[in-house]
């Protein structure tokens, strides 16, 4: 009943070139369905399947296809044997219309990127550059096409293209003409997009600023007034008062370097050894206990003992206790110096 309804409409849909619509029969194209819907798992990885007629003699399916179906033409598949072939264009007038930044790439030069000018093609791949582009691209660089890599012999290998010419100038017209209109189309272009990115950024900022007013207007005191926070801190604890002093290295010390910066500020409960220890890790050297810190007192160097604070020799031993800043030299060890030589 299925197969007597097919035919009914395969009937209905009219006469045609051949047995059927196209010049399809509808056997074979009933046979094509019927094979096509009867694909097992195993013919789709391309398996031949153990199918044999009534008489016990296999059946071959045609071996080019994907599908279940018998050979009429060795090499060809049913669909190549009865498709409908393309119809050919015979109207002379006939035109296809193309975007022209389609076919812009095929009009620019791939070295320089610009027009194409006195166009050049390779014999050897058919690419077509600037003849100046070419030229330098072979004096300067390698003898290989710049688009393709392969191997260029020698200038001969060049060919001028004046059909491209004028197939360019009769698309385009005047190339200088139309660089500057498209240098000035991009101008206008970086002009409106710096003016928008200007303003976005100015929107953003304005914005960003409102907000933080609005956080700032959400806390106490954030905007001026006075208010009594309860102290911080640890009870008891005194913040301890500072001292600047300028630590230089002897004039007449050769084993170490110069401090980088020799303007100090410190606590005036500093002692010297901690200073020896810092002058130490400063500049390498080990031990700490080889360095003398000096101070001057009537144009006279005092050395100044490990155990005595920064607030002391500023107060009892400088000659002008009102002087913030002190100067203070270091120096090595005389007997130290005589031991490591």
């Amino acid at each position: 009943s299925r197969v007597s309804k097919e035919r009914k409409a395969w009937e209905r849909a009219g006469p045609g070139p051949g047995p059927g619509p196209g010049g399809v029969t509808f056997h074979t194209i009933h046979t094509l369905f019927i094979t096509m819907s009867k694909r097992s798992p195993a013919t789709q990885q391309n398996t031949p399947a153990p199918l044999a007629n009534a008489g016990g003699e296999p059946i071959i399916f045609n071996p080019v296809s994907k599908w279940q179906e018998y050979v009429e033409v060795p090499g060809l598949t049913l669909f190549d044997i009865h498709r409908e072939p393309r119809r050919v264009n015979e109207d002379p007038t006939a035109r296809v219309r193309l975007q022209l930044k389609v076919l812009g790439p095929e009009f620019h030069c791939p070295i320089c990127l610009g027009y194409i000018r006195n166009t050049r093609i390779v014999k050897e791949c058919l690419h077509r550059f600037c003849h100046d582009c070419i030229e330098k691209c072979l004096r300067v660089g390698k003898k290989q096409c710049p688009q393709c890599r392969i191997h260029i012999p020698s200038r001969r290998s060049f060919r001028p293209d004046t059909n491209f010419d004028e197939l360019i100038k009769s698309i385009y017209g005047d190339l200088e003409q139309l660089e500057e209109f498209e240098e000035k189309e991009i101008e206008k272009l970086n002009k409106k997009n710096i003016n928008n990115a200007y303003s976005e950024s100015c929107k953003r900022g304005m914005l960003y600023q409102t907000e933080q007013r609005k956080k700032r207007a959400a806390i106490p005191g954030a905007l001026g007034e006075t208010v009594n926070l309860p102290a911080r801190g640890i009870v008891g604890l005194t913040e301890s008062p500072l001292i600047e002093i300028i630590l230089r290295r002897h004039p007449q010390e050769t084993a170490v370097d110069r401090l980088r910066k020799e303007y100090i500020r410190t606590s005036k409960e500093m002692t010297v050894e901690k200073l020896k220890i810092f002058l130490g890790r400063k500049l390498s050297y080990s031990p700490y206990i080889h360095f003398q810190i000096l101070a001057t007192v009537d144009d006279n160097a005092v050395v100044l003992p490990n155990d005595i604070t920064l607030g002391v020799v500023h107060r009892e031993i400088c000659d002008n206790p009102m002087n913030y800043e002190m100067i203070l030299h270091y120096r090595i060890l005389p007997q130290a110096r005589h031991y490591s030589g």
